[in-house]
Parts: structure tokens; sequence; C-alpha cells
């Protein structure tokens, strides 16, 4: 009977020693068969916090912290064994960069976004573009960049039409003529930057200027078209759409300058635009109907509502094709997908409400990743938008007074945002997330 309790008291003293490490002999040892085996690879994490962590049961005398950390992993591979995941010698399939990344947060790191971003506008002011002549009138009505070249046009109520020379810290005059008895309302480069198109609400003709020869032509509209309260020439510069205002909009051959077609709308016409392709035009009626006209046939593809529209005033497509914005008298931007116009009663991709007065600009930039909507009823009533995401950027126009915003202009390629007013001026803003002019 001793014997047997002396071989228990033996196994006790043994598991003892292994648990408490009253004998510093067995560590030592297991130290030594472990280091055949042991494997280069670094601890898979790591934590600050079991360099201060202490049992308090352990006495202070083995309170080193190599001496601890070895009889904590005795006291659990005694307890519980080696888990299989934890074996040295298991084999691995993992691929070394794979193992490299899963060891860190490294896989949580968000990636830069190519694209603009959604709430911050990074812009600089640079001089109003007009500073060198500010005669173009009290409102500048039309202002628009050259499609080729570094070039913009001002013109407004003084019938007076500049060309300048963008060049950030200097605007230098080009060239400037005067329309007599002129208010100018509308004014448009053709594609290859050749020609503009100017218009006037008083005037029953319309000029091209040729650029090359820094030339003035006024040409006679059809009799038909008095004076054009809308004058808008296609992006292919192959049509123009002209409407005095009521229930008609008149097409002409931009090269023959020839009425080709007369397209009658239930009421009378608010606004127009051409899509991107130039092959449909987008006649807004004064009470919210949009009638989508094919221009190879004239003949109108389909008719719907503008969503919650009461009094309809502006109609804009993209340059992607994709989108398209009317702007009513209460305020309301409503945003459509051109895929789903085909439905009877379309609904609107997003609704902007933003401005508490009536809409009169609307501008999408070349890439369709701003959207700028404004009044020029309201002192610095202008919303510029991010798209997709519509998140209004909150640092513009911030502190800056822009009076009552008339027209919103983007150079081609998005380098150079541009804003006319009511105070004679056309300021002129550098976009630096866009590299190109």
């Amino acid at each position: 009977m001793k014997r047997k309790i002396s071989g228990i008291e033996a196994q006790e003293s043994k598991l003892s020693s292994l648990l408490f490490n009253k004998s510093n002999k067995f560590t030592e040892k297991l130290s030594k068969k472990s280091d055949g085996l042991k494997d280069e690879r670094k601890p898979a994490w790591f934590d600050e916090d079991d360099e201060q962590f202490i049992d308090n049961t352990v006495p202070p005398s083995s309170k080193e912290k190599s001496l601890y950390a070895n009889k904590l992993k005795q006291k659990y591979n005694t307890l519980m064994g080696t888990p299989t995941w934890a074996e040295l010698n298991k084999a691995e399939n993992v691929e070394d960069d794979d193992k490299e990344i899963l060891r860190t947060v490294g896989h949580l790191k968000k990636v830069k976004s190519i694209g603009l971003p959604k709430d911050f506008l990074e812009y600089k002011k640079f001089p109003t573009i007009n500073r060198e002549t500010s005669n173009e009138g009290a409102i500048i009505r039309c202002l628009e960049f050259h499609p080729k070249l570094s070039v913009s046009l001002v013109a407004g109520t003084s019938g007076v039409v500049s060309l300048f020379s963008i060049g950030g810290d200097v605007n230098t005059k080009l060239h400037s003529f005067k329309l007599k008895n002129w208010d100018v309302k509308a004014a448009h480069f053709t594609p290859d930057g050749t020609e503009a198109y100017i218009a006037s609400s008083n005037n029953h003709n319309y000029c091209i200027y040729d650029l090359v020869k820094a030339e003035p032509k006024l040409i006679q509209l059809p009799k038909i078209v008095k004076r054009p309260n809308i004058f808008k020439l296609s992006s292919d510069g192959k049509y123009i759409a002209t409407s005095i205002g009521l229930d008609e909009v008149y097409i002409i051959c931009a090269k023959s300058k020839e009425l080709l077609r007369s397209l009658k709308n239930n009421t009378n016409i608010a606004s127009v635009a051409f899509s991107s392709t130039c092959d449909k035009l987008y006649c807004y009626g004064m009470e919210g109907e949009i009638t989508v006209w094919d221009m190879s046939t004239f003949k109108a593809l389909s008719k719907f509502h503008d969503q919650g529209c009461v009094t309809a005033s502006k109609i804009e497509t993209s340059a992607c094709g994709r989108l398209l914005a009317t702007g009513s008298g209460e305020g309301i931007v409503n945003v459509y997908e051109m895929s789903n116009l085909t439905s009877l009663y379309p609904m609107p991709l997003k609704t902007i409400s933003h401005l508490k007065t009536k809409i009169t600009n609307i501008t999408f930039n070349g890439t369709s990743e701003i959207l700028s909507i404004s009044s020029g009823y309201y002192p610095n009533a202008i919303k510029i938008l991010q798209l997709p995401s519509y998140h209004v950027f909150y640092n513009f126009p911030s502190n800056l007074n822009l009076y009552q915003v008339q027209k919103v202009s983007f150079s081609p390629n998005s380098g150079y945002m541009a804003i006319a007013n009511n105070k004679g001026c056309a300021f002129l803003y550098r976009l630096k997330h866009y590299k190109n002019y």
C-alpha cells in the first residue's frame, strides 16, 4: 500500500513539476528537444498586451518574461495537447504572398479611387476671364469654351462678343466685336472650332463668326422664325433647333441654312436638348410634357410627363448619353436614365431639391461626373454635384460671392469651370482633379 501511495506521490510530484515549474530542468530539456524542430517562421500575430500581462499566481521569483511564456505553453500543451492548426510541420498550400497579406490588415486597406471625390471639390480660383474688357454687358448670358483650343467666348446684354485666351494668371483678349442692338442669348462653337453660332432673342438674324478670318456674318432666319427665344446647335454641328416660345420647334440645316422641318408639340416649349449622338431631340413643354423626336424621320418617338413638374424651365442631356436632366420653375431637378424613357411613366433616377427658385441652368461636364444646377433669380443659388453619388460638394461656392449665376460652363476635358453672373463677370476656376484643358 505504501508503495502504491509513494507511486502516486511520485506522479503528482512529476505533474506538479511540469505545471508549476518547481524545477527548470524539464523546461530546459523541452527547449533542447524542440531546438531541432524549430521553424524559422515568425508569429502570425503579435499582441503588445501579452508583454505586460503577468499572472499573479506565479511566484515572484519566476516572473521573467521568457520563462513565464514557456510555462504557459507547457501548461497548455499538457492539458489540451497541440492543436493540428498549430503544427509547424503541417503542409501548407497557401502561397507566400497570400500568407503575408493574411498576417496583416493590409487586405483591408482602402485603395485610392481614381474617380472624382464625392464630397470635396478641389479647385483654384483664377482671375476673371473678361477682366481686361468688362464691356460684354451687365448680364453675361453666354460663356463657352472652345472645343480644341484654350479659348473662351463671353457675351451678354450689350451685344459685345469677346474671345479670350485662357492662360490662368493672365486671360488675354484675342478679339472682340459688337452686334448692334443685340442682347446675346445663345452662343455655340462648331465641333471643329472654326465657327461660332450666336443668336439674340430680339433679332431676326443669327450670326456666324469665322474664327479663322475673325469676321462675323449675319444670316437671316426663316420667315416663320421671327425672334428666336430658343436657339440650340447640335453637338455634331448639323442642326439648329430654334423656337419663338410657342408649340413649334424649327429644325434648320446648319450647312445649307434651310428650314428642314417644323416639329409641332402639344404645349409651348420651354427648352430643348439634343441627345449626345444627335439622333434625338428632347422638347420640354411648359406644362412638363417631354416629347422625344427622331432626327432622321422627324417623327415623335414617345411622350411622357416630367415627374412632379408644374412649370417647366430647363432640359439638358449628358455627354455620356446615359442621363437626361430637367429643371422646373419650383427649383426641382429630375435626373432620368435614358434607357428607362421608353416606358409610359418613367421614374426619375434621382430628384434634386436643393434650390427653391426657378432652375435657369443645367450643365453636365464632359465626363458626366459633375452636374451643375443653378437659378438666376437668387444670389449664389448654385449647387455642384458629383455623379453618380449625387453628393453636393460642400465646399463650393462656400464663402464665394457669385451673385446671381446666369451660366456655368466646363472646358472639354473639365480642367476649367467658368461661371457667369449678373454683374458682368465671368469667373474662372481650375478643377485640379482633371489634368487637361
